[in-house]
């Protein structure tokens, strides 16, 4: 049986259909139940019959709503009690449904019919996907004035470092974006998205996590009328999350805070309790990277000015909630893995030169590794032999940590296309786009090595592809996305060898299966996610992965079913 949320009152079940206006049944419809006043919102899918089962839930008063791509929201109330309540739902179709899009499924419905169309949607990808989706850019419609005002602030004020590219080319993307998002007619020509086969099976369990002064996200990307959630107001500032070994969430913060380095989100309750790593001037320190050990103890960075750069590493005991803060022979980095001897492997090293570290639980000892030419390390794993592999994210670089020898190896990555619909003669001979803030052309960020196999997965953020790397021969093979502008981030491996990965420019999850080498699209039921994190826990037969947006300022659990298990519930409501 699952482990799902329950304080102990009696429970029931929730179940129904949803139909279209002329009463023909609906797949992929995301269904979510929250008791009013409370931070929890569950989730679950309609499959191809159109029918919907939520898990056993307390027996309460709750709030119930639809959505679904080109569909208008649906709402009602439910009364809970110790029995099944069935709750149906009729909807209708709308055309306007850009808001209630992905990031990639925005880019998706840009035209590339001209070499003006897809210039501007390379300036556009390119340049206005790296902090937020580009679901959350073309939200809103402005005139010609507005979108060159939003273009100069961002290009002068906003962007993560200098994009003299950028520069050259301001105006271009101002009039692009004032074609498709204008207040004229626009080119776009959106499509519909829904999950649908394996991809309706799980139940997602949403928490809305608490400022550390109080209170929550006026607008956190539930309700799809408004569009992807937004980080005005200081919502930004979560990052990472982990899934400890009873469920319960954790979650870094990147922002100055007088009493949350790392906090804890109960799965039971939602309530968010906050741990800190006190800095000298009466703060806490910052974090950035966050992973659970073998030995159960939550692993983090702690660092006091940039929050994934020069830390300590931290340790929570989740049974104890005791924080401990340990000074590294060189500086703990935002990033952080697991080996298949159970090493803890962290990033190191500075913005020019990067490096890695190994900690041992037992002995409580590092080993400093230095990548030889690479500089800022940003993502990193441990392989089942216990060799450690970190991302040279600036210099298209793959960096080896020998576990026996100390020996460090990199290996460069093969230039690749700049986007996947850009033609022959697009671009000027000296012509580039760039790519505003950390990364190459393909930018590798976070992998993980199979630690029951041979292979490290690495998601290539700008080079929008899947690599993955034989860790015995160091043989390379790229693995292409179902779509353009995805921005993969973070990998995990299950036990079966599956690749899971989380989507910068999504809401959505993928799975890709190596034997047959097809992706199957997971959909959170928030909107403007730009989740970046990755992390699952597989432990006694259930399968879950943790999520975090520091837009929406919530946490998740998305916890996997098998057809089986939604047989069992459509059995008992029959």
């Amino acid at each position: 049986m699952l482990a799902l949320p329950s304080q102990g009152a009696a429970e029931g079940l929730l179940t129904g259909t949803i139909t279209s206006a002329a009463g023909a049944p609906i797949e992929g419809v995301v269904v979510s139940a929250q008791v009013a006043g409370q931070p929890i919102t569950t989730s679950v899918y309609t499959g191809a019959d159109g029918a919907y089962f939520f898990p056993s839930m307390d027996s309460n008063q709750y709030k119930v709503w639809a959505q679904a791509i080109g569909l208008e929201r649906a709402e009602a109330a439910a009364d809970l009690k110790s029995e099944t309540l069935r709750l149906d739902f009729k909807m209708t179709e709308t055309t306007d449904i850009i808001r209630q899009l992905s990031g990639y499924q925005v880019v998706d419905a840009l035209p590339e019919d001209t070499t003006a169309h897809r210039r501007g949607k390379a300036l556009f990808q390119k340049n206005c996907t790296y902090c937020h989706q580009t679901s959350t850019a073309l939200r809103d419609r402005f005139d010609q004035h507005g979108w060159e005002t939003i273009v100069s602030v961002m290009l002068n004020g906003f962007s993560p470092k200098n994009n003299k590219p950028l520069s050259a080319q301001q105006q271009e993307l101002a009039n692009y974006l004032t074609e498709m998002r204008g207040p004229g007619p626009s080119p776009m020509k959106p499509q519909v998205f829904r999950p649908d086969g394996e991809a309706t099976l799980p139940v997602v369990y949403e928490y809305d996590v608490e400022y550390d002064g109080g209170g929550y996200s006026a607008h956190n990307g539930s309700d799809w009328r408004f569009g992807p959630a937004s980080s005005a107001g200081g919502t930004g500032s979560m990052h990472d999350s982990a899934i400890d070994f009873d469920g319960n969430l954790w979650f870094t913060s990147t922002r100055g805070s007088t009493a949350r380095t790392v906090a804890r989100v109960d799965a039971k309750t939602g309530e968010t309790k906050s741990f800190g790593v006190p800095l000298r001037d009466g703060t806490m320190a910052r974090s950035h990277g966050i992973f659970p050990g073998s030995d159960g103890r939550i692993y983090f960075n702690a660092s006091p000015k940039i929050a994934f750069l020069g830390g300590t590493l931290g340790i929570i005991d989740p049974e104890a909630q005791v924080v401990e803060s340990i000074e590294a022979p060189a500086g703990v980095s935002g990033w952080l893995g697991i080996d298949g001897q159970d090493n803890i492997w962290a990033a190191s090293g500075t913005m020019q030169e990067g490096g890695a570290l190994r900690f041992n639980p037992k002995t409580r000892e590092f080993t400093v590794y230095k990548s030889p030419t690479a500089g800022l390390t940003y993502g990193i794993a441990g392989d089942r032999e216990g060799n450690g592999w970190w991302m040279g994210v600036n210099d298209d670089i793959i960096v080896r940590g020998d576990g026996k020898t100390g020996a460090v190896t990199e290996i460069k990555l093969p230039e690749k296309p700049l986007t996947e619909y850009l033609k022959a003669g697009d671009l000027a001979a000296d012509e580039t786009f760039g790519h505003p803030g950390l990364g190459g052309d393909q930018s590798p960020r976070r992998p993980y090595a199979d630690l029951n196999g041979n292979h490290l997965w690495i998601p290539n953020f700008f080079g929008n592809t899947l690599l993955r790397i034989d860790t015995g021969t160091n043989d390379l093979k790229y693995f292409p996305l179902p779509y353009a502008a995805m921005n993969p981030y973070e990998a995990m491996v299950d036990s079966q060898h599956r690749v899971w990965v989380t989507f910068q420019n999504s809401d959505e999850m993928g799975r890709f299966d190596p034997d047959t080498e097809k992706w199957t699209m997971y959909s959170y039921p928030t909107k403007g996610m730009a989740q970046r994190h990755n992390h699952m826990l597989e432990k006694d037969g259930i399968l879950q992965f943790a999520s975090a947006s520091g837009a929406s300022h919530r946490v998740g659990r998305m916890v996997m079913r098998s057809a089986a298990e939604v047989q069992a519930l459509r059995n008992q409501v029959r």
